[in-house]
């Protein structure tokens, strides 16, 4: 990916991210690009993929239990505490994607979004393959440590022509069934 397309990407992975955490009153600043640093509690993986014409990859988000718990919008049920919270980070994945796919829906670059799933861990570390062209990005959210990994491909097609600029569409203006 060139760097006029990578730039523009992480824009709107940042973007998206901001407005995720935003939606949910909590503040969150990127802290740095590059993350080798990984947290020692406990962590929620999510993981979702995408693919279309032209484009293909997945979005990982990666945070602590306990902001998960803190974005959980009903009550946690203790009976099933667990799934829960593995749900509700599968789908903080999903909402996160979904922003980004309504910054990038263009005639030249969609894509369908497939079905998140979480893991459990402690001090989580995702690494991209060699010249893949991945994208870590580091938050803070209300003192919190959030991890975004990015690995995305795009068609030699879209890379060498021009980048469109935002098109975004606000939130409930679309629905999908």
């Amino acid at each position: 990916m060139g760097q006029r397309v990578h730039t523009f990407v992480r824009d709107v992975l940042e973007a998206s991210v901001t407005e995720l955490f935003d939606s949910y009153g909590l503040a969150c600043d990127l802290t740095q690009v590059v993350d080798d640093d990984a947290s020692p509690c406990i962590e929620l993986g999510s993981i979702v993929g995408f693919r279309g014409k032209g484009v293909r990859g997945g979005l990982a988000f990666v945070a602590p239990l306990g902001l998960i718990e803190r974005m959980l919008p009903v009550p946690r049920d203790l009976t099933r505490a667990d799934l829960q919270l593995r749900d509700w980070s599968a789908e903080m994945a999903n909402q996160l994607v979904g922003r980004m796919k309504n910054k990038l829906s263009t005639k030249t670059l969609d894509f369908d979004v497939g079905t998140p799933v979480c893991f459990t861990g402690k001090s989580i570390r995702l690494v991209f393959l060699p010249d893949a062209d991945g994208l870590s990005l580091a938050f803070m959210a209300e003192g919190t440590p959030v991890r975004i990994h990015l690995d995305c491909t795009l068609s030699p097609d879209l890379v060498s022509g021009e980048v469109e600029s935002l098109r975004i569409v606000p939130e409930g203006d679309v629905l999908l069934f």
